[in-house]
C-alpha cells in the first residue's frame, strides 16, 4: 500500500545494523547491499592499533541472522559455495529483546568437503550451549554449533570484554585460514579444537582433532600444488647445505614427477653433487637420485615380507 510499509519488514535489516555496529568495533564491517547479498552481509577486519594509526590484520565475512532457525543450504552448488568460499566466515545471530549476540563458527563446512563428494544438503543448527565440541558425523548432514562468542551487548561495550572477545575470534579466524590452506591445496583434511568454550580463546588442553578421508577419489590437485613446495624446498635446504635433506627432496621430485626433467622442478646443480657422492661419476644428470631410488626400492622390497623387528 502507497504510504505505509509492513510492520516487520525490517526485522533482518535491525539484527544486521546491529551486528555491524558491534562487528566495527573491532575493526571495520562493511554490509552487503540486500540486493547484492548472496549468503554474506557483512565484510570484515580486525584491526590492530600502532601509534596513530589502525592496520587490518584479519578478514573474515559474517552472516547475520534474527532467529536461531536452522542455516540451511539446499543443493550441492549451494554447498559447494559455503564449503569454497574464501574467508573465514561466521554466523551471528542477534537476540534484539534479549540484547545479546552470539557468533558461530562454520566449520561444518570444512567437514563436507574432507569427505567427498559433497552432499546437496547441509544444515547448520546454532545452540545456546556454553561449551561445544569438534565438528563429527551424527548420522546425518545436520550440524549442531554451539557460540563462540556469547555476549550482551552491555558486555560487548566494555573495553577488556570486547579485547577479549577480539582474540577469541582472531583465534577462529586462524583456524579457519589453516583449513582453507588445506583446501586449496587440494587436502581432504580439516583440524579444530575438540572441545571448546563461549568467548575463551581455544586452548588446546583437550586437544586438536584432524579428521578426514583415507582415501580421496583424486590426488591430482595436491600433486600439481605439491611440486612447486617441494621443488623450492630443495632448492632452500641445498643452499644451506643440508644435502641431505635436499636429496630427499630430490627423490620424491623424480618418485612422483618421472616424465618432468625440467629446471624448474629439478636443480641441476643439486642432482650433480648427488651423482658426485653416489656415482663417482656423472652417467645422466638423475642418476645419483635414481640410484638412491633403486636402493630404497630394494631395500622395500626385500623387507616387505620380513616380520618387523
Amino acid at each position: 500500500m502507497v504510504g505505509a510499509i509492513a510492520t516487520n519488514l525490517h526485522e533482518g535489516s535491525r539484527s544486521e545494523y546491529l551486528a555491524q555496529y558491534i562487528f566495527a568495533s573491532f575493526g571495520t564491517a562493511v554490509a552487503v547491499p540486500h540486493h547484492e547479498d548472496t549468503g554474506v552481509d557483512l565484510y570484515c577486519t580486525l584491526m590492530e592499533p600502532i601509534g596513530s594509526r589502525a592496520w587490518p590484520r584479519a578478514y573474515f565475512a559474517v552472516q547475520v541472522k534474527s532467529t536461531r532457525d536452522s542455516w540451511v543450504l539446499g543443493g550441492v552448488e549451494s554447498v559447494r559455495w559455503l564449503v569454497e568460499h574464501p574467508l573465514p566466515l561466521f554466523l551471528c545471530v542477534v537476540d534484539k529483546r534479549g540484547a545479546r549476540i552470539r557468533v558461530y563458527h562454520t566449520s561444518p563446512r570444512f567437514y563436507a568437503w574432507s569427505h567427498p563428494p559433497l552432499s546437496d544438503r547441509l544444515e547448520l543448527v546454532p545452540t545456546t550451549e556454553s561449551e561445544g565440541e569438534c565438528t563429527q558425523w551424527k548420522g546425518s548432514n545436520t550440524f549442531s554449533v554451539a557460540p563462540v562468542v556469547d555476549a550482551s551487548l552491555g558486555q560487548l561495550l566494555q573495553d577488556d570484554f570486547r579485547g577479549n572477545t577480539k582474540k577469541v575470534l582472531r583465534s577462529w579466524i586462524d583456524i579457519d585460514m589453516a583449513n582453507l590452506d588445506l583446501l586449496k591445496e587440494g587436502i581432504h583434511s580439516f583440524r579444530m579444537p575438540y572441545k571448546y568454550e563461549a568467548n575463551s580463546v581455544p586452548s588446546g588442553e583437550e586437544g586438536w582433532v584432524t579428521q578426514g578421508t583415507t582415501r580421496a577419489e583424486s590426488i591430482e590437485r595436491v600433486l600439481n600444488r605439491v611440486k612447486e613446495s617441494v621443488a623450492y624446498l630443495a632448492d632452500q635446504l641445498f643452499n644451506r647445505g643440508d644435502l641431505a635433506g635436499a636429496a630427499r627432496c630430490a627423490i620424491l621430485l623424480r618418485h612422483l614427477y618421472k616424465g618432468d626433467t625440467s629446471g624448474i622442478t629439478h636443480n641441476p646443480f643439486l642432482h650433480q653433487a648427488i651423482n658426485k657422492l653416489v656415482q663417482g661419476q656423472e652417467k645422466y644428470l638423475f642418476s645419483g637420485v635414481d640410484a638412491l631410488s633403486a636402493k630404497i626400492d630394494e631395500m622395500l622390497t626385500n623387507g616387505s615380507h620380513q616380520e618387523p623387528t
